[in-house]
């Protein structure tokens, strides 16, 4: 009995320091609202829908509080590969040549696409039978 009454103290006094060690950390406010950005909150502006200005200037491309957009320039001025891209969604690699980098990335986004729909199960999608369910006879027949 006397050996459990030294022991006690010395397990009173590890705790205190224990608590008071742990209460050196500075405590850090939680902030309500989640991450804001800094700056300035802008409205959305209107839709442009004067044909002159539309015609003239790159409209929505100032990304400044005070400025304008910029003027658009003849078109001999821009280089001519800006011409060639294909606006819109991406082509499917069934409609692509398979000589370019384009198919080959195209035909990996394709298999990725089939392999994730297969393994997480996607309603409609048909993953095949299992090796089980092919050779199942039913007892109900005879």
């Amino acid at each position: 009995m006397s050996q459990l009454l030294q022991l006690r103290p010395v397990q009173s006094a590890r705790r205190l320091i224990h608590l008071n060690v742990t209460n050196w950390a500075k405590k850090v406010e939680k902030k309500k609202g989640g991450v804001r950005a800094r700056g300035k909150v802008v409205a959305e502006p209107e839709p442009v829908t004067d044909a002159h200005l539309l015609q003239t200037r790159c409209c929505g491309a100032n990304k400044m509080l005070d400025g304008e957009d910029p003027i658009l320039k003849p078109k001999e001025e821009y280089p001519d590969w800006l011409w060639t891209l294909h606006p819109g969604k991406p082509k499917n690699f069934d409609e692509l040549d398979p000589n370019t980098k384009d198919y080959w990335y195209a035909l990996q986004a394709a298999r990725e696409e089939q392999h994730t729909a297969a393994t997480t199960g996607k309603k409609g999608y048909f993953t095949g039978y299992d090796p089980c369910e092919l050779n199942f006879y039913s007892r109900l027949n005879k």
